[in-house]
């Protein structure tokens, strides 16, 4: 049985494996940049905070903390994506985009004007803006990258998805199951069908705060691999005191397989799919040293796993390292969950059977 998938042409010998973030947001209060560590929990300290458990410490670091502070735990590829309604740490969350377009228009790039070049860091980084978009009467958001679209303006998503399209940039959804469950999964149809540079989805974000696996899995099914949706996984790390269970920081991300640690590999790579996510839970997820696709099966090489699933068409229909083709027939798809302790976790993208 031949199998369509986004790992075809990686050399995992060859490829460097690279931490990829792209999902965060500007400091909300004084963190240290020296310091790989999250900030203490509200618990910790004696921190004021509003009936919505948020804080608003003073005087706020600058995005140069934020890409330090990833830098420091190995991040190589990196995006701040503000939320459209925040402008150099000032909120118009409430501000109609006509009453300041000038204003509102603006991004946190290029990162320069905060002090800090990332390319001495050794890191890549795309810009990006955290937009919001009218979809079945409701705003929801749009993680916009490698554009300088600043604000959505209540556009329909279709509309804002064609702006980031034409200048070149692509596009993800992020916690989609914070506005829809798996029985409204047709109300990202027809954004899918639209967009091509609509990539794919969050799986997890944050502490796994919004579960969206059961959500892809259905679009999986009524796409194949006429066209494949791929999963992403983000902090939405708000850089703020949080309880403790409620942190975000180095909790879900992405792994990149690169060739090159170049922008264009990295554009490639998340626009093919060559790379998988991990949510790290309370430990840290397993990583893939390989993965090895033939007519009879596909394998995982996952050292560090504590077990391996197979999720089919939404159902488990396999455990560990190796998934038989036999136990594939008449499936629309099949991706593997590497599990480790503590509700960590490593998601692949999508093979399917063809």
């Amino acid at each position: 049985m031949e199998k369509f998938h986004p790992y075809n042409g990686v050399e995992w010998d060859d490829y460097e494996q690279h931490l990829t973030q792209l999902h965060t947001h500007e400091p909300r209060n004084t963190i240290r940049d020296d310091t790989c560590i999250h900030e203490p929990g509200i618990d910790a300290e004696t921190i004021p905070i509003d009936a919505l458990g948020k804080n608003n410490l003073s005087p706020a670091s600058s995005p140069r903390t934020l890409l330090k502070k990833y830098r420091n735990i190995g991040y190589t590829v990196f995006s701040l994506t503000e939320h459209e309604y925040y402008v150099e740490r000032s909120k118009y969350k409430d501000v109609s985009y006509e009453e300041m377009p000038e204003r509102l228009d603006q991004t946190s790039w290029p990162w320069t004007k905060w002090g800090i070049d990332p390319e001495e860091l050794g890191v890549i980084t795309l810009s990006g803006t955290e937009l919001r978009a009218s979809h079945h009467g409701s705003l929801h958001d749009v993680i916009g990258l490698d554009t300088d679209i600043g604000h959505g303006q209540q556009a329909s998503m279709t509309t804002l998805l064609d702006r980031i399209a034409n200048q070149d940039g692509l596009a993800i959804l992020p916690h989609p199951s914070k506005y829809n469950d798996v029985s409204n999964y047709g109300q990202y149809v027809s954004v899918f069908e639209a967009a091509d540079i609509l990539l794919g989805m969050e799986i997890f974000n944050a502490n796994d705060r919004y579960p969206s696996r059961a959500l892809w899995d259905r679009l999986l099914m009524h796409f194949g691999p006429d066209r494949p949706i791929w999963a992403f996984a983000g902090d939405d790390y708000h850089s703020r005191a949080r309880p403790r269970d409620g942190k975000r920081f180095n909790r879900s991300r992405n792994v990149l397989l690169l060739p090159t640690h170049s922008k264009d590999a990295v554009r490639e790579a998340l626009t093919e799919g060559q790379f998988y996510v991990q949510h790290n839970g309370d430990h840290h997820a397993p990583f893939i040293h390989s993965i090895d696709v033939t007519d009879e099966a596909i394998s995982v090489d996952a050292p560090d796993a504590v077990g391996i699933e197979w999720i089919a068409d939404g159902e488990v229909v396999a455990t560990g390292e190796t998934v038989l083709s036999d136990r594939l027939v008449d499936r629309t798809y099949v991706r593997a969950e590497v599990h480790g302790d503590g509700r960590a976790v490593s998601c692949t993208q999508p093979f399917y059977p063809i």
